[in-house]
């Protein structure tokens, strides 16, 4: 019998990212959404395309799926009895809906279940505010890494960078196989290090490119006075998480320049608007700002 997996979040994560890597671990992908026009789409059209910007590599074909509305409990429910694995992308604060699905099914055989969100240990905080007792289902924390530009929902196919990354908490099981894209790491370390250096940078970049009337994260990259911002809070980030003491400066270099290189992708057209909202929550402290902010100011390093 083929493996199946269970996807809620057929937006551009859920079928640019997750569905493919999940078709290629052999797994048989249904998704769930919200959208009956989305899931209609996907049911009649059976396929779409991923398109890598700014990149050589050739689009990618996505078939052989099959996509429900999240109001068709009772099949869904059917599905998760038999499936192997269940998955989400549809934003943080919906991952507990997801599990109210399934805490009082009667589960034929084992489950893993991953929360693809960009929320600290979002599988095994949505388990423990769901309060879910469930031997069947063991609960995966992942950090995942991937940027999805907005875009035309006139079609299903889905523009993305060539560049993604899923690192699984290396104190659970591995559930698909290790690849560039698939690995293991120390979480707390691996969440912190994408935060501060990707997300933090992102933020930072965000706030300085509107002050200076730009529109796009690329603009920035083109402009002498903004490329010395660029290059000095570039390594100051950099510092904040080498002082953690984990990993070589070398190493720490390279997913840096990384970061740069996506950043200044003149093709994602990343709007310096979409990354700056939500202020509030993203300079909070246990955020992507103060934290490393503060260890560069407790260390006596520069600003």
């Amino acid at each position: 019998m083929p493996k199946t997996a269970l996807h809620f979040g057929a937006g551009n994560i859920g079928r640019g990212f997750i569905t493919p890597i999940l078709q290629e671990n052999g797994y048989e992908v249904a998704l769930v959404d919200v959208d009956s026009d989305l899931v209609n789409k996907l049911n009649t059209e059976e396929k779409y395309s991923i398109n890598f910007i700014g990149s050589s590599k050739e689009s990618t074909r996505v078939s052989n799926i099959k996509a429900l509305n999240l109001s068709d409990s009772s099949e869904i429910q059917s599905l998760i009895s038999n499936c192997d694995f269940v998955s989400t992308s549809v934003g943080p604060q919906y991952v507990n809906s997801v599990l109210d699905l399934i805490s009082n099914l009667d589960l034929l055989k084992s489950i893993n279940f991953v929360a693809f969100e960009n929320k600290y240990r979002a599988s095994t905080t949505a388990k423990n505010e769901s309060d879910i007792d469930n031997k069947n289902i063991t609960f995966i924390d992942v950090v995942i890494d991937k940027i999805v530009p907005l875009q035309s929902k006139d079609s299903l196919d889905v523009y993305v960078e060539e560049y993604g990354s899923i690192v699984f908490d290396k104190e659970g099981p591995l559930p698909l196989k290790p690849s560039d894209v698939i690995k293991q790491g120390e979480y707390d370390y691996e969440f912190k290090k994408k935060l501060w250096m990707l997300n933090g940078l992102h933020l930072c970049l965000a706030y300085y490119g509107l002050s200076e009337k730009y529109e796009y994260m690329h603009e920035l990259y083109h402009n002498d006075a903004s490329k010395t911002f660029i290059d000095q809070i570039s390594l100051e980030i950099l510092e904040s998480i080498f002082l953690l003491g984990k990993e070589e400066i070398e190493e720490l270099t390279r997913f840096k320049n990384t970061i740069n290189d996506r950043f200044s992708n003149t093709e994602i057209k990343d709007q310096l608007f979409r990354v700056a909202r939500n202020p509030v929550i993203k300079f909070s402290y246990n955020e992507r700002f103060q934290e490393p902010l503060d260890i560069l100011i407790n260390n006596d390093r520069s600003i």
